[in-house]
Parts: structure tokens; sequence; C-alpha cells
């Protein structure tokens, strides 16, 4: 706070100061066109200059004293300071053909084979048992935009009382037309690393709410490690859930890490043990849906993010232009 504080006093100094006052040269080599641009540019820079010390005071803050809940990561502030980075080299490694669209079935299964069956060989079969959508000859069945988005059941974490999916949903979209469906899962790497509070925080930002569905683990320690560690490891193994109580004790752990992700409450429900959820929606490792629920008959499915975590700009830029398109529909009264 006091940093903050220290950075607001900076900026109402600066911006109070006349332009004029900060340049020691009144003509020299200058011509007059050159000194009047230099002097209606330096309260532009000054603004730069100040928005670029609240960034810097902000990461300090957040490293410091706020690097999130205990137990979720191993090295929560070293995660905090990179955080920007670890975007950067996933969306640079996991891209797909010129990563300007998110990638189709067929690119992903390309893209995979190589990098497990020909990198890794050791862990194919781990590979193959738990990304079947990622094989090669495998035909998506998750619904596509325009069709019904199935349902079925979901678990509170609080009590583990059964619940439906889309009657939830209905619930947490309140008067919006729209919710998004969040599928989830904190043993994969990406999500934790940004991902999936980024995709929160698109579909907040329109004001369209989101319910996350906590699934089987993408990377379960113990059938499946992921090999990206390092600044993204966790402080403790996340193993295959043996129970629905193990569920949601990881659940707890991934709604606790995201909620001071995003700094709000987040809802979040999980899948039950059959794991059906995850296989109609092809969810693993991590995926949003876009249901419209304007109309009680039937949720439909609206929009789509593909596979993870593959293009994951092009992920967020077609949420972004999907959500704007609607936003601006709503307005027209189309």
């Amino acid at each position: 706070d006091k940093l903050l504080m220290a950075t607001s006093l900076l900026r109402s100094t600066l911006q109070r100061e006349p332009a004029g006052s900060f340049c020691a040269c009144r003509g020299g080599g200058l011509d007059g066109s050159a000194i009047r641009l230099a002097l209606h540019s330096w309260p532009g820079l000054w603004s730069v200059l100040v928005r670029v010390a609240e960034v810097v005071c902000w990461t300090v803050y957040e490293v410091v004293f706020n690097p999130g809940p205990r137990g979720v990561m191993k090295l929560p502030r070293l995660h905090t300071l990179l955080a920007a980075a670890i975007r950067h080299q996933v969306i640079s490694l996991a891209k797909v053909g010129d990563g300007v669209a998110d990638a189709t079935y067929e690119e992903v299964q390309a893209f995979e084979e190589v990098a497990w069956k020909v990198n890794r060989p050791e862990q194919w079969d781990s590979f193959r048992a738990h990304r079947p959508y990622s094989l090669k000859g495998y035909h998506s069945r998750a619904p596509d935009v325009g069709a019904p988005a199935p349902d079925g059941v979901v678990h509170s974490l609080s009590s583990g009382a059964e619940m439906r999916l889309l009657s939830t949903a209905r619930a947490v979209a309140g008067s919006s037309s729209l919710v998004a469906l969040s599928f989830d899962s904190l043993s994969c790497p990406v999500w934790r690393g940004f991902a999936g509070a980024e995709l929160h925080r698109i579909a907040r930002s329109f004001g369209v709410p989101v319910l996350h569905v906590y699934m089987a683990e993408a990377h379960p320690d113990d059938a499946f490690p992921s090999p990206m560690q390092g600044p993204v490891a966790l402080a403790s193994e996340l193993r295959r859930h043996r129970d629905l109580e193990e569920r949601k004790a990881a659940a707890g752990r991934a709604q606790a890490f995201l909620t001071h992700k995003v700094g709000r409450p987040v809802v979040l429900v999980a899948d039950g043990m059959g794991d059906a959820l995850e296989e109609a929606y092809e969810a693993r490792p991590f995926r949003m849906f876009i249901l419209d629920v304007s109309r009680p008959d039937a949720c439909v499915v609206a929009h789509k993010t593909g596979l993870a975590p593959f293009n994951m700009g092009a992920k967020f830029a077609e949420l972004r232009a999907f959500l704007c398109l609607w936003r601006s529909r709503a307005r027209n009264g189309a």
C-alpha cells in the first residue's frame, strides 16, 4: 500500500508540474517546432514512466507480500515474478501452424504424436490413456456450436451433494444470457501457469459469469506426470482421484488458487467419478465452453475453445472477438 501511495503521489506531482519546467533548453540548436514537439510529448512520457512505476510496484507487492495461498505452488513468488515469461514461452512452444487461429483436432493430433511418441516414447502409453482426443484417427464427438450442451451430475465442494450441470449453470448465469463453463485441472501446468485465470478474466470482462468444473487430473503424478515443472511446480503431488473426497480436495486447492489469481470468489463444482462430463465435452487438459442459456427449454453451445494448450493466443483472441460481437448485438437488440 505504501508503494502504491508513493506512486500515486509521484504521478500527481508530475501532473501538476508545468511541462516546460522540465526542459532546461531555451533554444540552443533546436528550432521552435522541435521545442514545441518536445514540450508537447513530455507529459505523455511521464505518464508512461508513472505507469511503468505502478506495474513495478504492484509486481513487487505481489511477489513479496501476496504470492498466493499456501500449499498450492512450490515456488509461488517465482511463479508470480515469471508469469509473463511463462505465458510467452508456452504460446511460442505450443504453436500449431502459424498460431493465428485455434488448432484443429487433426493439427493437434499430428503435433502430439511427434511430441510424445517420437520425443518421449517412455510416456507414450500414459499419453494415450490420458489424451484419447489427441490420438490420430480420433473424431470429435464434443458438442459443436449451435448444438445442445450435454448435461450431467456435478458435486458441491462443501457438501458433496449432487446437482445438475445445466441447472447450476443457469443459476450462476443469473440475468445473463450467456454463461461460461470452464473445465479445470490444477495438475496441468499451463492451466495453473496462466491460462485458467486468463480465460476466466476474459469472460468476466464482458460480464459473462463463469462456472468452473473440476475434472480428472490432466497430469496425475502417479500416472502421467508433466515434464513442465520449475516455476510452475506444485507444492505437493496430485495423484489420480480414488474417490470423490480426493477430487473435492484437489478442487478446493484449485479454487483457492484461482480465487487468488482473479481477485474474486469463483464458483467451482466437481465432475462425478465416472468423468462423464469430461468425456462429453472432451475437456482434458482444460477447456472453456460458452453456453447460451436465454432459452428456457435448452442450453446451447455458443462458442468453444479447441484442445489445449495449443495456440492459446488465438484461443484468447477468438474468445474476446466472440464476446465483443455478442455484447454489441445485445446492446443493439439483435
